[in-house]
């Protein structure tokens, strides 16, 4: 809001308005004319385009404090409280004015009824907030637009990617509940698990990207999984602390958030029983999620790979209009604040 790009309208508005009012409210007073005609004219555009401007000001405030087409309600309400007494301010000039310029010559000026100015004076004011607000409401509403197709087509894009990528998932699960029964009779406990919690995370997957948000409870569900695959690969190597507030779980979040967390971190830190990696999932109050782990980078880890995941989740909350994920890195610890919907 700190630019409206409305050059034009500022410098020809006043004009077009100045005009419209003189012929339904100062017809009669321009042609009788009591007073200079050129007085009068340059009076009345003067005293417009201090209003004009002066109402464009409450404008821009209330879009700055007020931003967006969920706040439209607020918006006009914190203008319609602020532009009576201003109006009332600007009617006390005009007054002023006229006693001074318009009449200077005449021992007992008409000032006309007060009451009736400010009339005129709150008549100008909707005009002209009304003239922002349409043009603001219509350009946040194809801005939203946009960003609604945006998201439209990239989910369209992600799934079309999905299906291409799952090659007869029927098949692939009656694979794996085939190899789980052959293992099961061989009583092989930690392979069953695993080929279970593979199942699980290939469940999740197919159905996470058919919804744009999906709640943390469920999220953590597959988080679980997908921490028992990492498990088995690592043993001790991984430490996982997940402590999360529960009325947070009806919170919701873009599927698969946590996983590219958790994958980030342990693709491109050491994982050893040596050097062990800590990672913890911790609500921080109602609003956001912190993941964090200690940092102890690979030799040859790939910064900008790691990026990737992180602006693929920094993506997803732009195009749902939600607010950015936070990241902070210091030489100890890496942690990615991410917001939930509540």
């Amino acid at each position: 809001m700190n630019h409206l790009n409305d050059k034009m309208l500022r410098t020809g508005g006043p004009l077009v308005l100045w005009a419209a009012g003189t012929v339904f409210f100062n017809l009669n007073t321009l042609v009788a004319a009591p007073v200079s005609r050129w007085r009068f004219i340059t009076y009345g555009i003067f005293t417009l385009y201090l209003s004009w401007f002066t109402i464009r000001q409450l404008v821009i405030q209330a879009q700055r404090r007020y931003a967006g087409l969920e706040h439209t309600r607020q918006r006009i309400i914190w203008l319609t409280v602020l532009s009576v007494p201003v109006t009332g301010l600007l009617v006390l000039v005009r007054l002023l004015l006229t006693q001074y310029y318009v009449f200077a010559n005449k021992q007992e000026p008409d000032l006309g009824d007060p009451l009736f100015m400010i009339g005129i004076g709150l008549f100008y004011a909707t005009i002209i907030g009304a003239i922002y607000e349409a043009r603001y409401f219509f350009r946040q509403w194809l801005i939203e637009k946009r960003a609604s197709e945006e998201l439209r087509r990239t989910k369209l894009e992600m799934q079309l990617r999905s299906l291409k990528e799952q090659v007869q998932p029927h098949f692939l699960f009656n694979s794996l509940n085939t190899l789980q029964a052959l293992v099961k009779a061989n009583e092989n406990p930690k392979a069953v698990r695993f080929i279970g919690e593979l199942a699980q995370v290939y469940r999740y997957l197919l159905q996470s990207n058919e919804q744009p948000l999906i709640t943390l409870d469920e999220e953590l569900t597959f988080t679980h999984a997908y921490l028992g695959l990492l498990t088995t690969r690592f043993e001790t190597g991984l430490h996982v602390d997940i402590a999360v507030d529960p009325a947070c779980r009806i919170c919701r979040l873009p599927p698969l958030t946590l996983q590219l967390l958790v994958e980030n971190a342990v693709k491109h830190n050491v994982v050893s029983a040596s050097r062990p990696l800590t990672i913890r999932i911790h609500s921080d109050g109602w609003a956001r999620l912190v993941v964090e782990n200690n940092l102890q980078r690979r030799p040859r880890s790939d910064v900008a790979s790691a990026q990737k995941g992180l602006l693929a989740i920094s993506q997803k909350y732009r195009l749902l209009g939600q607010p950015e994920i936070e990241i902070q890195e210091d030489e100890q610890a890496f942690i990615v604040t991410v917001p939930l919907v509540n």
